[in-house]
């Protein structure tokens, strides 16, 4: 059954092992008619739509250096560089971008504010990743900016469903993504055969069109910024796509679809996606 994948990405250390031209060959092996890709630096994403125009939607990242990851909450000069990306046309939305307890930033951080706000201006999604024990780290973002589509990556990391409702309920711009919910990341979803809890089973279904599909190719992700090796992520592009075909199984078939493909290309509608063969 094709599929959209909304989270992928192709970053220097991934360019290092594989080509644009061979991502697209293993996008269209394993159906993949519609991909979200964010890339360090965002240049990358702009290879990856050129590659395969109709089928790769680029989404600007504000990770403009390797190790900005930890620092572009601190670029005074991020949000012109946001704008002036968003204005091109060239990239359809604004991510992934990572709030991290301890780390930062902190939700009232001016550059923080000032990208979310051109999401509002420019009407494009905003790819955001949390790492906190509860659901309310997010919940005070998403009420404030009620004219931003937020895809919630990773489906809140570790949070399960009595986490994932609440704000669901409270944020009807929010959607979730299951991107590195799979037995090698975060976990806590399904088994590798896929059979979900009964929880799991029960929120799949209730929240099925507020749901997307992703993949995020990355491997070892807690071995943070491995500059001494590249990323070998898209060889297990067909292990994390197969892990997601097998729970999508055991789901009612309009259910599935939703989640696999109809919703993506409803949310990324004003991002001009055009599925393709």
């Amino acid at each position: 059954m094709p599929l959209a994948d909304v989270h992928l990405h192709f970053n220097w250390d991934h360019r290092e092992l594989i080509s644009a031209d061979a991502v697209i060959a293993q996008l269209k092996r394993q159906s993949v008619q519609l991909g979200v890709v964010f890339s360090t630096p965002s240049e990358l994403a702009r290879e990856l739509h050129a590659a395969d125009p109709r089928r790769i939607i680029p989404l600007f990242s504000p990770y403009t250096t390797p190790t900005a990851r930890h620092t572009w909450f601190g670029d005074a000069d991020l949000p012109g560089k946001v704008r002036a990306a968003l204005a091109s046309g060239v990239y359809r939305g604004i991510g992934e971008v990572h709030l991290l307890p301890g780390i930062g930033p902190r939700r009232d951080n001016p550059v923080l504010l000032q990208l979310l706000a051109l999401a509002a201006e420019f009407h494009v999604p905003f790819v955001i990743h949390t790492e906190a024990a509860s659901h309310r780290y997010f919940l005070r973002l998403c009420q404030r900016f009620p004219g931003v589509r937020f895809q919630w990556a990773h489906a809140g990391g570790v949070l399960g469903p009595a986490e994932l409702a609440p704000l669901l309920d409270a944020c009807p711009n929010v959607w979730l993504e299951l991107s590195a919910r799979d037995p090698w990341h975060y976990g806590n979803f399904a088994d590798t055969d896929g059979t979900l809890s009964p929880a799991w089973r029960a929120f799949l279904i209730r929240y099925q069109r507020r749901i997307l599909l992703g993949s995020d190719p990355v491997w070892n992700a807690h071995q943070i910024d491995r500059w001494w090796e590249a990323d070998e992520g898209w060889q297990h592009y067909a292990q994390l796509i197969a892990f997601h075909r097998r729970w999508l199984a055991t789901l009612p078939p309009a259910v599935a679809e939703r989640i696999r493909l109809t919703n993506a290309l409803d949310f990324y509608r004003h991002g001009g996606a055009r599925p393709s063969p």
